[in-house]
């Protein structure tokens, strides 16, 4: 029997705690979830865009301004990256940031590992 993989929003959470474990300064950017029609039109006037990555992490490394990150879930792949993601991954790469697709928790730590240890 195969144990099915946490779901993304789960390896996100885990991942944020071990980011404040670490005292790593992150912030979670919230333009996913299903809302009603109000609040979605009410949020768009807000700022928030789809495809915008997950996560943030302002510290600047190896050149780069700061690192976003795209969770994905343990087992999806590059397909699951939608177009509206990769038009935002294309627009903060090319000012200067970091962008990884870290498909679960493992690959989240290890990604910011790496990212950090040229800090």
């Amino acid at each position: 029997m195969k144990i099915p993989s946490p779901l993304e929003k789960h390896d996100q959470m885990a991942f944020c705690s071990y980011m404040t474990l670490k005292h790593i300064p992150h912030f979670s950017i919230a333009n996913g979830g299903n809302r009603n029609v109000l609040e979605a039109i009410s949020l768009r006037q807000q700022g928030v865009s789809a495809g915008v990555p997950d996560l943030m992490v302002p510290v600047s490394s190896s050149g780069y301004h700061g690192l976003f990150i795209e969770m994905k879930r343990k087992g999806c792949t590059l397909k699951d990256v939608t177009k509206k993601q990769r038009e935002w991954h294309k627009i903060l790469i090319g000012n200067g940031y970091c962008v990884l697709v870290c498909f679960g928790l493992d690959a989240a730590i290890k990604s910011v590992e790496d990212y950090l240890s040229h800090v």
